[in-house]
């Protein structure tokens, strides 16, 4: 970020980032993909701290790296809006209500475990984390799929996660890197540099 950030907006950033996320985390059920619509509205449409196309970048660097989506987003997003002080507490805004969540699950989960009600209620919860997925997926196609190259890539990636389930997805995101930089090596659009 290259604006100039006083202490009191610093601050401000960083209570923002906190709230932001544990907000997002306390009702994001499943995981990183599912709070990718909640967060984008909260940076880049509502705070406009970042772009449509950076929201994009640091989704694809999270997805291909190892550990938790949603602790790896909020690394990104809060190094990148507020430096190392906003990773920590994008990070710990991001961590306390799962573990909050999980502690009481744990303790009433064995009283409730053969409850009907309970079971339904988190059939209805994974209908609606099937709802964010898709969201998200319509909302990172329309600012990636706009030329001819990412939409064959992105028709033969679901092509292949469609053909064979069982193949893990960090090969079809390694396919599609490697694409990327053949088309940049031997196809280069106008005005880039090899």
């Amino acid at each position: 970020m290259n604006e100039t950030v006083t202490e009191d907006s610093r601050f401000s950033r960083l209570r923002v980032l906190f709230c932001a996320f544990f907000r997002i985390s306390m009702v994001a059920v499943g995981g990183g993909l599912t709070m990718l619509p909640l967060i984008e509205a909260e940076f880049v449409e509502k705070r406009k701290w970042m772009t449509h196309e950076e929201m994009v970048d640091i989704v694809a660097v999270v997805q291909s790296m190892p550990g938790i989506i949603g602790c790896n987003m909020s690394v990104a997003i809060g190094k990148s809006i507020g430096g190392i002080p906003g990773i920590f507490a994008a990070t710990l805004g991001m961590a306390m209500p799962p573990f909050v969540v999980i502690v009481l699950i744990a303790m009433c989960f064995l009283n409730y475990s053969d409850a009907a009600w309970l079971n339904d209620a988190f059939l209805g919860v994974r209908a609606a984390i099937c709802a964010l997925f898709v969201l998200a997926a319509l909302k990172l196609g329309k600012s990636v799929l706009k030329t001819p190259f990412p939409i064959v890539l992105f028709v033969i990636a679901f092509l292949i996660l469609v053909l064979f389930p069982q193949l893990n997805a960090v090969w079809v995101i390694l396919g599609g890197a490697a694409a990327g930089l053949i088309k940049y090596f031997c196809f280069p659009a106008k005005g880039e540099k090899k």
